[in-house]
C-alpha cells in the first residue's frame, strides 16, 4: 500500500511544496513592503522616522482632542492640535 513511490510523483511533489513555498515568500515581501501601509505618503514616514531613536522607538504623545497616541512631531488625524 505504501511502496516506493516513482520518480514523477516525486518530482510532482517537490515542484508543489517549491510553488507554495514561493507563493507564501511573495506574500511576506509584499507585507514588508515600505510603500505599504496604513495609506501614508511618503514624506509622513520620513518625518516620523527622524523621531525615531537608535532602538527604532518612536517618542509619542497624547492628543489633546482624541487621546489617542501618535508620534511627537505629526499632527492627528482629528484635526486637533498634536
Amino acid at each position: 500500500m505504501f511502496g516506493i513511490p516513482s520518480l514523477g510523483k516525486l518530482l510532482v511533489l517537490g515542484i508543489v511544496i517549491a510553488g507554495v513555498y514561493l507563493v507564501f515568500k511573495t506574500i511576506g515581501r509584499r507585507g514588508q513592503s515600505p510603500t505599504s501601509g496604513s495609506g501614508g505618503n511618503g514624506k509622513n514616514r520620513q518625518a516620523s522616522q527622524k523621531n525615531q531613536d537608535i532602538s527604532g522607538s518612536l517618542d509619542m504623545v497624547q492628543c489633546p482632542a482624541c487621546q489617542a497616541y501618535i508620534p511627537a512631531k505629526s499632527k492627528c488625524s482629528c484635526g486637533g492640535a498634536g
